[in-house]
């Protein structure tokens, strides 16, 4: 009998506090991009330094308008249980990703930020069902890092240590149950 099957779902939710300090550091650099369009428009800059605000601007709105709907959000950021991980901790997650898909798990940092990454047995087949905006963020994240599904400790209300932990534990009994 599958060992996992007997065991509660762990279910992981976002730490509130972080998902406003994010959400105040998008707003700071959405006002950053709308002064340096300002400063262009009012012939002061080049055309550079608009395309810069322009590009902060989009890319930090989005942002800023994910980490709202992130807070209104009560549902778990990373859902542990029989079939696999569940990732909605981030605009980039992983969605479901079954036990028998992993090929390993490692606990890394990336620019300072603790990450867990899940390497995955056919990364290319997984990431060719991604689309769109959030496809192409995938595939520049796997190509800085060997997994193509990571999870950062930034909107999490636990250490990254105690779900890698869980996860691991989970994988492992998978594996040795299969």
């Amino acid at each position: 009998m599958n060992i996992l099957m007997k065991q509660e779902p762990f279910k992981v939710y976002t730490g509130q506090r972080n998902l406003w300090l994010m959400a105040l550091a998008g707003l700071a650099f959405v006002a950053a991009g709308v002064w340096m369009i300002s400063l262009y428009l009012e012939g002061g800059e080049s055309i550079l330094i608009a395309l810069v605000g322009l590009v902060c601007t989009v890319f930090f709105g989005a942002c800023l308008l994910y980490m709202i709907k992130m807070m209104f959000d009560r549902g778990p950021a990373v859902i542990l249980d029989e079939q696999g991980v569940t990732d909605h901790s981030s605009f980039t997650s992983g969605g479901t990703i079954r036990w028998d898909e992993i090929e390993n798990l490692e606990l890394f940092h990336l620019s300072g930020q603790k990450m867990i990454g899940i390497q995955l047995k056919d990364p290319q087949a997984y990431l060719a069902n991604q689309r769109g905006f959030k496809g192409w963020l995938m595939r520049v994240n796997h190509g800085m890092v060997d997994a193509p599904v990571n999870i950062a400790q930034a909107a999490l209300r636990i250490p990254l240590e105690q779900l890698y932990e869980e996860m691991f534990r989970r994988w492992e009994l998978h594996r040795q149950d299969h």
